[in-house]
């Protein structure tokens, strides 16, 4: 089976998953006060088990190599959206800006995009993809920050990131590869079957978040342009540019899954903390989020 193949069976299963929250939403079986604390079980539990499973298995030097490169090529990928940011949105109204530069830099590829990978690329996937999102996290939290707040509480924006679940399960599986001993099978098991909730779960947080959207409210000319850039511009210029250096596959393909994943979900709430245009945050989650359910499968077309 193809990446393609095996891409498309995935945003096929993601999308009865977002159906599912959509009618959970629309049957308020799953009602907004509600979703708060099933998108802290799937931050705060799930999610963290999902990373701690991809680091339980026998690694070796290549492996570790190429977690240092994909650390790279995530650096690499923010810079290059900073840059196409600053040139796509320079004319913005401020207020729009931040969302706009917000969302070029920082895609969904927690909530959305693990799930995909762990069930596109496996368990391999799901390693380098933690790997990936180390420099990412701490980028969100301050240069991504930087964008909404005009004070600098640099003691506030550390402590926010060492609290991050999924941050600290990254450097305990680090710490677990170096172990001579591996979990025990019954929390091995655990473990990997409360990881593999991640992904049905965030796809029915998402559906029930789309659920509760007006989607009229959602036909914003800057959202949709904004779509444009995530879901197209930015995945075409990270494919090309890392197969032309000859990037190992499993690498660059991961990094560019993830890259291609809708604006990131906390757009919204990060807009709405710091005064900007958290309604138009709003809308441009919503609609890049349902583009990506075709766009993704069509991008892989080209690994």
């Amino acid at each position: 089976m193809t990446v393609f193949d095996r891409m498309l069976s995935t945003q096929a299963l993601m999308f009865v998953y977002v159906v599912t929250g959509i009618i959970m939403a629309k049957c308020n079986i799953l009602r907004h006060e509600g979703r708060s604390s099933f998108i802290n079980l799937l931050l705060d539990i799930t999610l963290p088990c999902m990373i701690l499973n991809s680091f339980n298995v026998e690694i070796g030097i290549d492996e570790l190599i190429s977690a240092g490169e994909i650390m790279i090529i995530s650096v690499v990928c923010v810079f290059i959206a900073w840059l196409t940011g600053k040139v796509f949105w320079r004319n913005q109204p401020h207020e729009r800006k931040a969302v706009l530069e917000f969302s070029t830099l920082f895609s969904n590829a927690g909530n959305a995009g693990m799930p995909i990978v762990a069930s596109v690329f496996g368990t391999e996937g799901v390693f380098y993809a933690s790997f990936y999102l180390l420099p990412v996290r701490i980028l969100i939290w301050t240069l991504g920050l930087s964008l909404f707040v005009d004070e600098r509480d640099t003691k506030k924006r550390i402590m926010t990131l060492l609290k991050t679940p999924s941050l600290v399960v990254v450097f305990i599986g680090i710490a677990l590869m170096f172990m001579p001993f591996k979990l025990p099978s019954v929390l091995s098991v655990a473990v990997k079957n409360i990881g593999d909730m991640t992904g049905p779960l965030s796809m029915m947080i998402i559906g029930a978040a789309l659920g509760e959207s007006n989607l009229r409210e959602a036909l914003d000319i800057d959202a949709f342009k904004l779509t444009f850039v995530r879901l197209a511009v930015q995945p075409l210029i990270f494919l090309f540019l890392f197969r032309a250096l000859g990037v190992q596959a499993i690498l660059w393909q991961v990094a560019v899954t993830l890259t291609a994943m809708p604006a990131a979900a906390n757009t919204e709430i990060i807009a709405e903390m710091y005064g900007k245009d958290y309604a138009f945050a709003a809308r441009c989650v919503v609609v890049s989020t349902v583009a990506s359910l075709f766009s993704v499968p069509l991008l892989t077309l080209l690994f």
